[in-house]
């Protein structure tokens, strides 16, 4: 069941679940730390996502449902045979002699009594496992609606990331540094090959990385960003990858009195651990 519930979050997180599944999930909230995490993390970026207006790219769709056809087909649920007879004027549906056919009353079965309407007492059997089928069906439907869930808000929230955050009818972050009539720029030729220029303007309070033949560095480690204020040096992201690149420094370009580019252990560092590749005055 645990594992069922650990699948609930990423339908919990864009309000997917009824009242009870709701209420069950909760509970198991309450002690599952790992839960609560990915909760979070998914009710920011659908928070995030559902208030602001976006247009994706057209590559999105094609990537989420690719990724979903990765995922194994559950079986059929089996389908009640009927008779073709069956409705028909004039059919007497086959009734099976109750002594003969009525199952046994077996360990676990619950009974509870009725009064019919000629006041005789009626005994009606509840065997466990016989609304299974209706039940199991739910739960399937509810993870995959996690699973679609959280690869539609994972997908969203790379892009957007990536993109700068720009809204629908608006340049992005980094159309907006590159055209601002007060963006400066700095261009340095990297030891390796390649270019990485840095644009900023004050008017939007943003440093963006223009690269161009970015060498590619091994599996381990990343090239990472700096914002420095004096000797002072601050994370301002990292490059996703090599070759041509244009990525928003994180941070306030404004404040900042220059920039560089290190190449970093794979997550990135707090600190810069290796020779500046490039560094930048602002």
């Amino acid at each position: 069941m645990n594992g069922e519930m650990h699948a609930l979050s990423g339908a919990y997180a864009v309000d997917a679940l009824d009242e009870l599944e709701r209420a069950r999930f909760e509970r198991h909230l309450a002690t599952c730390a790992d839960c609560r995490a990915e909760v979070d993390s998914l009710a920011l970026v659908a928070a995030d996502l559902f208030t602001t207006e976006m247009t994706p790219p057209a590559s999105l769709r094609a990537g989420v449902l690719g990724r979903l056809g990765s995922v194994a087909q559950l079986p059929p649920l089996p389908v009640q045979e009927t008779s073709p007879d069956a409705g028909r004027p004039g059919h007497e549906a086959d009734v099976p002699d109750v002594a003969d056919e009525a199952p046994a009353a077996q360990a676990g079965d619950t009974a509870s009594d009725t009064t019919d309407e000629n006041g005789a007492t009626v005994t009606s059997i509840d065997r466990p496992g016989r609304h299974t089928a209706p039940r199991a069906s739910r739960w399937r439907g509810l993870v995959a609606a996690g699973t679609a869930a959280v690869l539609a808000l994972g997908a969203f929230g790379v892009w957007r990331s990536i993109d700068g955050g720009g809204q629908q009818g608006s340049p992005s972050v980094a159309s907006q540094v590159l055209d601002a009539s007060d963006a400066t720029r700095v261009e340095k030729t990297l030891p390796g090959g390649g270019t990485a220029t840095i644009v900023r303007s004050a008017s939007v309070g943003k440093a963006v990385l223009v690269a161009s033949d970015l060498p590619a560095v091994p599996s381990d480690r990343t090239y990472q960003l700096w914002l420095a204020k004096g000797s002072a040096f601050t994370s301002a992201g990292l490059v996703p990858g090599a070759g041509n690149q244009t990525v928003v420094l994180e941070g306030d370009a404004n404040t900042a009195t220059g920039a560089g580019i290190t190449v970093e252990p794979s997550g990135g560092s707090t600190q810069p651990t290796t020779t500046p590749l490039a560094l930048y005055s602002f």
